[in-house]
């Protein structure tokens, strides 16, 4: 089962289709929208966070320019992007943003993927 996701899980279903359902998804993957008008909107569904709405972007709404950023995600950006993020002593809502601008700076519009293939490889299933 779901645990205890499976009540966001329903009450996010009601409210997508309060939104308009497959519209409302449809708006959201219009090259109009920005990263960041997606992921508010995201936002607004119980227990969605930023890295549950980038992931959704991601995965799922052909945003290729968001970073879903999370503890490891946040290690291999100070080990292969700003070693200054190091003194950072939590994942603040700055260290976020910093981490997908620096994904981005690097790595372009398809920043996401390139995202997803460092955090695939830091996989121990995925080592040497």
């Amino acid at each position: 089962g779901l645990g205890y996701r499976a009540k966001s899980v329903v009450e996010t279903a009601k409210a997508l289709k309060e939104l308009g359902g497959e519209a409302f998804l449809q708006k959201l993957k219009s090259p109009t929208m920005t990263r960041q008008e997606v992921q508010k909107e995201l936002l607004q569904f119980r227990g969605v966070g930023r890295k549950v709405a980038d992931c959704v972007g991601l995965f799922s709404l052909d945003r290729f320019d968001a970073i879903p950023v999370d503890t490891h995600v946040w290690r291999i950006a100070c080990r292969d992007l700003d070693r200054s993020l190091q003194s950072a002593k939590s994942l603040t809502p700055a260290v976020y943003d910093r981490v997908g601008d620096l994904f981005r700076d690097r790595y372009g519009s398809r920043a996401g993927w390139a995202h997803s293939l460092l955090f695939t490889a830091e996989l121990p299933a995925f080592r040497a």
